[in-house]
């Protein structure tokens, strides 16, 4: 009865989780669409645009994801200083994370055709396929700077409490990507037919439409009086020191994280241009399943920073459990989905037969996993809020290079599983990486921690 009463849910700690995590994950699910729309979208162009698109999406994804690290360094300093009350502060924090943005993203901008052809025979040794991911990853990081703008507004916002906004800005920004993918990549209304280039584009518009309204939330009276974000226009150097001490290790931990990510996209486009296309969809399904997760780990990052802003850790405790229950119970009722209609859900995506017949079994077995992984990416958001970044840029570092690529590397490309073989990695990650966060949460030593 004890053992069983670890599993249940809390009425009071759900609620509160619940409250913050509904906005961030239907605004994360809303957000993830624009990779689904683009997927769905390019693969009625053919196998390969879709495998371009896809490859060359996870290496964009992970140079802007990774450099976006910087919001993980905002969040929990804007989270502590809230639960301490310290509202002005809150808003020189923003003030910075913008000016770090600015920073990151002006040098992608400009290196972008360079990063494009650099990376073009990495992509696959297939010309096509390498070409098309080419011209998306050039499009696709002009986008930069809207990115890391985005990532540090929507920060700032779950800091306070106001997730609310991101539900608001993503419903826009899908919005305005669907209705462009579509006049962009097919050319109607008088558009140009750009394919993946098109694709690209549309997104970074849309990322921009989604800064615009960030700013003029932030201009409104009650924003501006409670923290005023732009006081002097200026960023407050002070912030800069913690915010790096914080975010350096987040960076270095999604270099590796989606590094790792790119190396299995290229893995799997050494098996074949059907098995890279099927795994470019079982990325995006993938991506937009653990937008659950991502969202009650948002959620608890920021409960938990406002609880030990506030000197109540046991109840940081509290809430960082209930949130990794949710998120692990939500994650269990998708992966049935996986198991039960994989070939349905991949036919959204595309009707190639071939690209199916290769995706559905990997689909298949990673709703196994799906449980692991929303506890393992609820606690490391939640100890990457409460400060403890370089913990977890450590187990990564351990799993992603002593378990991860091996595994992807020698099942994949030296056993005949195949995909299946490459995809068993993922199965085995999500387990290591769950047993080591709940181990490290369990001690409690994130909670003395000082931002």
């Amino acid at each position: 009865m004890r053992f069983l009463r670890l599993f249940a849910l809390h009425r009071e700690p759900s609620r509160r989780v619940l409250a913050l995590a509904t906005p961030v994950v239907l605004g994360s699910l809303s957000f993830t669409l624009l990779s689904v729309v683009d997927t769905a979208m390019l693969g009625r162009l053919g196998a390969a645009p879709l495998a371009a698109a896809g490859v060359a999406g996870v290496l964009t994804f992970a140079i802007l994801y990774a450099l976006g690290g910087v919001s993980v360094g905002v969040q929990a300093l804007v989270a502590r200083r809230f639960g301490e009350e310290e509202f002005l502060q809150c808003g020189e924090v923003l003030r910075s994370g913008l000016a770090v943005a600015v920073l990151f993203g002006i040098p992608l901008v400009v290196a972008a055709p360079w990063i494009a052809r650099l990376a073009a025979p990495l992509l696959s040794p297939d010309p096509e396929v390498a070409r098309l991911g080419a011209v998306y990853a050039h499009y696709r990081l002009y986008g930069a700077a809207f990115s890391f703008f985005s990532w540090v507004y929507a920060a700032f916002f779950a800091g306070v409490g106001r997730t609310r906004h991101q539900l608001v800005n993503s419903i826009l920004v899908t919005a305005a990507n669907v209705v462009l993918d579509y006049l962009l990549i097919f050319g109607r209304g008088g558009f140009p037919a750009l394919g993946v280039a098109g694709a690209a584009i549309a997104t970074n518009i849309a990322l921009g439409i989604g800064v615009v309204y960030y700013v003029v939330i932030t201009l409104l009276p009650s924003y501006r009086k409670t923290y005023a974000p732009y006081r002097g226009g200026r960023f407050v150097a002070r912030w800069i020191p913690p915010l790096f001490r914080l975010s350096l290790p987040v960076h270095a931990q999604r270099i590796l994280s989606h590094g790792s990510w790119f190396a299995f996209f290229l893995i799997t486009s050494r098996i074949g241009t059907l098995e890279l296309a099927a795994t470019n969809v079982i990325r995006s399904i993938y991506s937009l399943s653990i937008m659950f997760a991502v969202g009650m780990g948002t959620a608890s990052a920021a409960l938990v920073g406002h609880s030990l802003g506030a000197r109540r850790p046991d109840d940081a405790e509290r809430l960082g459990w209930e949130a990794t229950k949710l998120s692990a119970y939500l994650m269990v009722a998708i992966g049935i989905l996986f198991l039960a209609i994989p070939q349905w859900i991949f036919r959204i995506y595309t009707s190639d037969p071939g690209v199916i017949a290769v995706g559905r079994t990997p689909l298949f077995y990673l709703g196994l996993v799906q449980g692991l992984a929303g506890v393992a990416l609820v606690i490391s958001q939640t100890l990457q809020g409460a400060g403890n970044t370089r913990f977890v840029l450590a187990v990564e570092l351990c799993v992603c290079i002593g378990i991860y690529l091996p595994i992807a590397f020698f099942l994949g490309l030296h056993s005949k599983l195949g995909l299946v073989g490459a995809w068993t990695a993922e199965y085995v990650y999500w387990l290591s990486l769950a047993v080591v966060m709940v181990t490290k949460f369990r001690r409690g030593t994130w909670k003395t921690i000082r931002i």
